[in-house]
């Protein structure tokens, strides 16, 4: 109570300004229609402006619930896309499964956890093997490559980065159609190097990098950057500096590749003793 008291003494001047204040304020909105027009007015602003801060909070909060329900969309198109674009129906043969009518099948993911600062990163998915994922499938994002699945559990994957100095895969440059290797130097976390591509290839400055469909992990075309720079390095052979479509730093959603003849073209690469994790 003492307390109070002394609160009120000490500020009392304030608490009649108040007081007088609110009487005030009262006294204007009851004295004409006019005033409690644009008194009214005033507060169907402020509480229009009040829903509106709330509407905008509640839409950002279910952005995440958005994100992934475009992943899952992207997913399902993508899967239509690749029978539309495998099924030729002027041969005999196709080159998609009878049973379902796709090379390649696609199966949203997120990434839980995401290092780019390493020289060997590693992404972790929040799909496994009940979700069908397994070992030296490819992941990719809307518009490029990301890695490899290397190990699985339940419920997550564990994926080898583009971003790792141990990654390697067969990629081509769009023009001219010449191969090369696809690594990375552990450097620039938005730069690539496209190795082993012969002398005599014309290069220019902005050539497209895509995926070569050599590889039972990645469809062919799948664009992965554009040409920087390029040197001759070790013979006859260039180094070409990539520039990379895809932001390692703002992947959140992706989409494993799953090959339907993925096990089929294993078994008689390692007959031949060809399997490699760079093929």
């Amino acid at each position: 109570m003492n307390n109070l008291l002394k609160f009120i003494l000490r500020f009392h001047d304030f608490i009649l300004f108040l007081i007088l204040e609110g009487a005030a304020f009262a006294l204007i909105a009851n004295s004409t229609y006019y005033q409690q027009t644009q008194l009214y007015s005033a507060l169907q602003i402020t509480q229009n402006y009040f829903f509106e801060l709330l509407s905008d909070m509640a839409e950002y909060t279910s952005l995440r619930g958005d994100n992934a329900a475009l992943a899952r969309e992207n997913a399902r198109l993508r899967n239509q896309l690749d029978y539309y674009v495998n099924h030729d129906t002027a041969k005999t043969v196709t080159r998609v499964d009878p049973r379902n009518g796709k090379l390649y099948t696609y199966i949203p993911a997120k990434v839980a956890n995401l290092p780019t600062n390493k020289q060997n990163n590693f992404l972790i998915l929040n799909v496994g093997e009940w979700d069908g994922i397994r070992s030296e499938m490819g992941v990719i994002s809307d518009n490029s490559i990301v890695g490899i699945v290397i190990n699985t559990s339940a419920h997550y994957s564990t994926v080898m980065s583009l971003l790792n100095r141990d990654f390697k895969i067969s990629a081509r440059l769009k023009r001219t159609g010449y191969l090369g290797s696809l690594i990375w130097d552990g450097h620039n976390y938005q730069e690539a190097l496209l190795t082993e591509v012969p002398q005599h290839v014309k290069i220019a400055v902005g050539d497209t990098v895509e995926t070569s469909g050599y590889s039972a992990m990645f469809p062919e075309g799948i664009q992965i950057g554009q040409v920087l720079s390029y040197e001759t390095k070790k013979g006859n052979f260039y180094n070409i500096r990539i520039k990379l479509d895809i932001d390692f730093k703002r992947l959140r959603h992706v989409k494993v590749v799953r090959f339907t003849y993925q096990a089929e073209q294993r078994s008689l690469e390692r007959n031949l003793n060809l399997v490699k994790i760079d093929e």
